[in-house]
């Protein structure tokens, strides 16, 4: 099984310009493939921002971060998706100890989700299910 090419300098120079004009003109498939070819974690990173705080698509934006390795921004992520899940299933059900760490480890610029009512409910349902169980 043969490995992939390696890029030289100059052609990675050429897909980071490529990819970043394409993301300028929002063709972010296009930059995808240019900055994954690259390897170029910043332009990732990028276009992770761009679904995370344009777009408003935190599990998209997530996987863009991953294949960065930007474990920062990963990390803030996960603090985000935990601080939802309690506002969703209460704040009681999660340890106080473990809430007070998340909520004095994240920034208070949360990026509110709407959820569907019906998933709402739905939820709640599966967790009062779960509660009366043994």
């Amino acid at each position: 099984m043969q490995g992939k090419k390696q890029l030289s300098k100059e052609e990675i120079v050429i897909l980071i310009k490529k990819g970043k004009e394409a993301f300028l003109k929002k063709d972010l498939k296009l930059a995808k493939e240019c900055f994954l070819l690259a390897n170029y974690k910043e332009g990732l990173i990028q276009l992770g921002d761009y679904y995370m705080y344009e777009k408003r698509l935190p599990l998209l934006a997530y996987g863009y971060y991953k294949k960065a390795g930007a474990v920062e921004k990963i990390e803030d992520l996960h603090r985000r998706m935990i601080l939802a899940i309690s506002k969703w299933i209460g704040e009681d059900k999660i340890k106080p100890e473990s809430l007070k760490k998340f909520k004095e480890q994240s920034k208070n610029d949360f990026i509110q989700v709407r959820v569907d009512p019906k998933l709402l409910e739905i939820a709640k349902k599966i967790i009062q299910k779960n509660e009366k169980s043994p």
